[in-house]
């Protein structure tokens, strides 16, 4: 579950800076474009490059950081105050349940909420993981060594030893 909001905070902060480039790039842009008209053309160039690319990317960019701010709200209620229905999510934030709907789906889609099942009101834990997943808390009773299952045996790659179901339980 850390996976997810690890992932959702990286992108947010991606989105900061770039949304904050932007509008500095628009700032620089002005100046560069009243210092250099009719001296250096290269540099008026670019000055005229940075503010349209800020005047109109800039809103777009902190629309977008917006976005994934309520995202990450969204998913921060999943998975850190386990709230698990549109209508208890809803609530919490202030939102519309529609708005939740939209942003679990979106948060889904993205990879921000994975192992969850989601039916478009509630999400449940998936209980029905890969058998490698679950094998985690099995431990080798001599090296400490992640068991991998073998049929109905379960074998330590680490050193070497099987062990039978009884045996490890």
């Amino acid at each position: 579950m850390k996976e997810n909001m690890k992932n959702i905070k990286k992108d947010e902060t991606k989105m900061l800076i770039i949304s904050i480039i932007a509008s500095v790039l628009f700032v620089v842009g002005i100046p560069l474009i009243a210092m250099f008209a009719g001296k250096n053309w290269i540099v008026m160039t670019l000055g005229i490059v940075f503010v349209v690319f800020g005047f109109y990317g800039s809103p777009l960019l902190w629309i977008s950081y917006a976005g994934k701010r309520k995202t990450k709200r969204v998913v921060e209620a999943v998975v850190e105050e386990n709230l698990l229905t549109n209508s208890e999510i809803a609530q919490q934030l202030s939102m519309r349940e529609k708005d939740v709907q939209t942003e679990i789906y979106k948060a889904i889609n993205k990879k921000y909420l994975v192992g969850y099942i989601y039916d478009g009101e509630t999400i449940k834990l998936n209980d029905k993981q890969k058998p490698m997943q679950k094998l985690h808390i099995k431990k080798c009773n001599n090296c400490g060594g992640k068991l991998e299952q073998d049929g109905d045996k379960w074998h330590c790659p680490y050193c070497d030893m099987t062990f039978s179901k009884e045996e490890i339980q």
